[in-house]
């Protein structure tokens, strides 16, 4: 499954950049996760629950590795989810320019399921994981302007 799309925000690359990094903002933008830690450069670990269908609150172990990382413009995240319902892999590139005092964020994720959730449906699925992104996205968004605003957006 191909994901893909924009986001801009009102804060420079730079400030964007290190919102991206802070596993404790993903954690709290992320719908579905329990938890998340950096564990290492550009290596998070975590836990997070997601609904689909007939599927409720399946729980997943959740570890992202960042590759080819140039700051403050571009990075590639794999990610891997595992549980006992089965299992989502992926890889996303991200990139972020400056646009007009902000910052555009291009995306495209390629993602595959396995085991008993990929049953549920290719377009489900696919509802599903617009749906978690889209709110996801909206969620960063206040989180980046709502730090911005109290002066800590370093």
């Amino acid at each position: 499954m191909i994901i893909e799309g924009s986001q801009v925000f009102a804060a420079g690359p730079e400030v964007v950049w290190n919102f991206l990094m802070d596993a404790d903002v993903l954690a709290r933008v992320m719908p579905g996760t329990r938890e998340l830690r950096q564990t290492g450069e550009g290596e998070y670990s975590g836990k997070l629950a997601v609904t689909i269908g007939p599927i409720t609150a399946a729980e997943f172990v959740l570890a992202i590795h960042l590759s080819d990382m140039e700051r403050p413009r571009r990075y590639v995240m794999n990610v891997d989810a595992s549980g006992k319902l089965g299992f989502t892999r992926g890889q996303a590139r991200v990139a972020l320019e400056p646009e007009q005092g902000g910052t555009r964020m291009g995306y495209r994720a390629d993602l595959q399921m396995g085991g008993k959730i990929a049953s549920v449906g290719q377009r489900l699925l696919d509802l599903v994981s617009r749906t978690m992104l889209k709110s996801g996205m909206e969620a960063l968004v206040a989180e980046v302007d709502r730090r911005v605003a109290e002066g800590s957006g370093t």
